[in-house]
């Protein structure tokens, strides 16, 4: 088989809408995992009142390399938008995640996004959720940046932040889809 062959394969038809492969890595119920790959940011550093002071929750921001953002655990997806840019998700430990592209990216009224999945579906880590274009955000004047939020941390619960990587950009580290993020640590039940 030839390599153009093999790159044709990681696009399947669905609806006729072209859905990209899922991707496969190992996964604890504990953990929320990398749903893009890109630049590692801390909530802080993100250029967003409400998501720097954590009023959302824990999480990351990762500025994007490619525009797909993957199923970050196993769980249902809980919420979408119409806009498409954004996504609610319940794993199947209890947590809810909060997927957000970009900043501002609800002006642009589902330009540039294709969602894949629907409300109530039940999905594995690494199913693609959704697509975005990422210079169409910038062109709109928005910045890209994907933030993954766990939004329900109840009393006692912690969250350890374990993003890292061997390889860093201007100081930040890059992270790949599955790379591990967040370890959700839950008080022993005696």
């Amino acid at each position: 088989m030839k390599l153009w062959d093999k790159i044709k394969k990681t696009v399947s038809t669905e609806n006729g809408v072209e859905v990209p492969q899922s991707a496969s890595f190992a996964v604890r119920s504990d953990t929320v995992y990398s749903p893009v790959s890109g630049i590692l940011m801390r909530l802080e550093e993100i250029n967003d009142e409400v998501l720097s002071a954590h009023l959302f929750g824990e999480g990351y921001g990762v500025l994007p390399v490619d525009g797909i953002l993957y199923a970050p655990a196993n769980g249902r997806i809980a919420a979408t938008t119409v806009t498409n840019h954004s996504i609610g998700m319940l794993t199947e430990d209890g947590e809810e995640l909060i997927m957000h592209v970009g900043l501002g990216t609800v002006n642009m009224d589902g330009k540039g996004f294709t969602r894949f999945v629907e409300q109530g579906d039940v999905v594995t880590a690494g199913t693609p959720l959704l697509a975005f274009d990422t210079n169409a955000i910038k062109a709109a004047g928005y910045e890209d940046v994907v933030t993954i939020i766990i939004s329900n941390i109840p009393e006692g619960v912690r969250v350890n932040h374990i993003g890292s990587s061997g390889t860093l950009v201007g100081g930040r580290p890059l992270v790949k889809v599955g790379d591990p993020l967040l370890v959700v640590r839950k008080p022993r039940q005696e």
